[in-house]
């Protein structure tokens, strides 16, 4: 796997990932990435990224400007590929790597932007963004990866579909 843009545009990461990990597609990413680039939403955020399995997400944050990533994963052997993608690059050191359960932690800080992608078949899936949207800042975007016919109560901003992957964003209030 290789970001796909930003300054480090083409870096390899580790693929050691526990093998339940299923990391978004560079074409996924790249559609995703160019999107908050064009509306200036990277640049100087705080970031978390849940269910960071690989940390791609958390990279390719770092990579496009954004200022920290907190990545947060319950994973023993994804928290240890975490720490090895922190150490490969200075433009990484600003990722914070949690061990924990999306529906026991809570942040202690609000974030400007969120993307989960949590597994396809979680139990709760479609009220993460009631728990989510909390943790943003207003106006704050929530990303959230998940198969296409999946419908949420809350309204969305927007939805995108990549072949069997699906985008919805939500905006807090």
């Amino acid at each position: 796997m290789r970001i796909t843009g930003g300054e480090l545009s083409g870096l390899r990461i580790p693929t050691r990932f526990a093998s339940h990990v299923r990391p978004s597609t560079d074409r996924v990413r790249e559609s995703l990435f160019n999107s908050l680039q064009n509306q200036d939403l990277i640049e100087g955020a705080q970031v978390l990224d849940l269910f960071s399995g690989s940390g791609i997400m958390s990279a390719e944050f770092l990579s496009r400007g954004a200022a920290a990533v907190t990545a947060l994963d319950r994973d023993a052997k994804n928290m240890a590929n975490l720490k090895a993608l922190k150490a490969m690059h200075p433009l990484l050191e600003p990722l914070s790597i949690v061990k924990g359960d999306v529906w026991k932690w809570a942040p202690e800080e609000r974030f400007d932007l969120i993307f989960a992608d949590p597994p396809y078949d979680m139990p709760g899936i479609q009220s993460l963004p009631d728990r989510l949207l909390t943790w943003l800042k207003p106006g704050g975007k929530l990303l959230l990866e998940h198969r296409p016919q999946l419908v949420f109560a809350q309204p969305s901003e927007q939805t995108r579909t990549y072949g069997s992957t699906t985008i919805t964003i939500f905006v807090s209030p």
